[in-house]
């Protein structure tokens, strides 16, 4: 027996749905100087946010929020720590030392992308240094 494509939306559209929750909104008109004295009420909350503490206060239902990425700082701690003792790093740099000396020839896109490559490196460092809120020599 053959299903055509059809028959195959009817059966999906058939088929119940777990209840989702969605809020529904509610629209109001404001002027210009209206929305602007709101905005100044509301201050760092959204006006969406003012206005439901506004009309509702205690009665309002708790938001949901999107949940933080978790950072695990001893795996950060690792990382950096492997990128310290790393051959390839010291190497990346001395060859780059070599390069900038013209001790090695080399063409300009290859020098460029090698600096490239060391300020990569050194931007990671960087970035694992703030995530671990450390302070180094830049």
């Amino acid at each position: 027996m053959s299903w055509s494509s059809a028959n195959i939306f009817k059966d999906a559209a058939a088929k119940p749905r777990p209840n989702r929750r969605r809020a529904s909104s509610i629209s109001i008109r404001v002027s210009n100087a209206e929305r602007e004295v709101l905005k100044r009420k509301a201050g760092k909350r959204s006006l969406g946010a003012y206005v439901r503490e506004i009309a509702l206060g205690e009665d309002q239902e708790p938001r949901r929020t999107a949940a933080k990425p978790s950072i695990d700082y001893a795996l950060l701690a690792q990382l950096l720590g492997k990128l310290g003792k790393s051959d390839q790093v010291s190497c990346l740099f001395l060859l780059l030392t070599a390069a900038e000396g013209e001790r090695i020839a080399m063409t300009e896109n290859d020098r460029e992308a090698l600096h490239d490559a060391c300020a990569g490196v050194h931007d990671m460092r960087a970035a694992l240094m703030g995530a671990l809120a450390l302070r180094g020599e830049a």
